[in-house]
């Protein structure tokens, strides 16, 4: 009985011990952006840098009505891989994959081939919409996670000593007399 009794204590004693660290650990799965018709989540895990100022991200839109893909096919979500730029806001989608109901697979587009990224623009989300709002929530995230400083979007260049102007030749005029 008296052992039993010290088990119990010794399980709540380790609940409340950990039950802080729990409730401070955040889901890597974010709800960026919703109205009522797309849900956005972000995949805080996933975050990458690819470049200086350029991160690797992954996003899930799941919307309340069907879309229809080229294929004559309907699909409720999509997720994506997008290579971000926070300032401004500019996206790279590397990949994409739609689901339909009950998360069964429509369609995997695949990764764009690395040597076909480097000629992508850069989309510049338009203002007002659905991805403007999750990509700048998104930016804001990647931004905390990098230390509350924004990611310079080139490299800082390379410092190298000032150079010295060289010294004029002097000079004295002098009079004829």
């Amino acid at each position: 009985m008296i052992r039993c009794a010290t088990r119990i204590d010794l399980i709540v004693l380790l609940a409340c011990l950990a039950s802080p660290v729990v409730a401070r650990a955040q889901a890597p799965w974010r709800q960026v952006y919703k109205d009522g018709d797309v849900t956005v989540i972000f995949d805080t895990a996933s975050i990458a840098l690819q470049s200086p100022g350029t991160w690797t991200t992954v996003t899930s839109w799941d919307y309340a009505r069907p879309r229809i893909t080229e294929q004559k096919k309907q699909y409720s979500r999509l997720v994506e891989r997008a290579y971000v730029r926070c300032s401004p806001v500019r996206v790279k989608r590397v990949r994409s994959t739609v689901y339909a109901a009950n998360n069964v697979l429509v369609r995997d587009e695949g990764e764009v081939d690395p040597r076909d990224q480097a000629h992508m623009v850069w989309d510049r989300p338009k203002t007002g919409t659905a991805g403007k709002n999750a990509f700048e929530a998104v930016c804001g995230i990647i931004t905390k996670r990098a230390g509350g400083k924004s990611a310079p979007a080139t490299a800082t260049p390379t410092k190298t000593a000032p150079k010295r102007a060289a010294p004029k030749a002097a000079t004295k005029k002098t009079t004829a007399r």
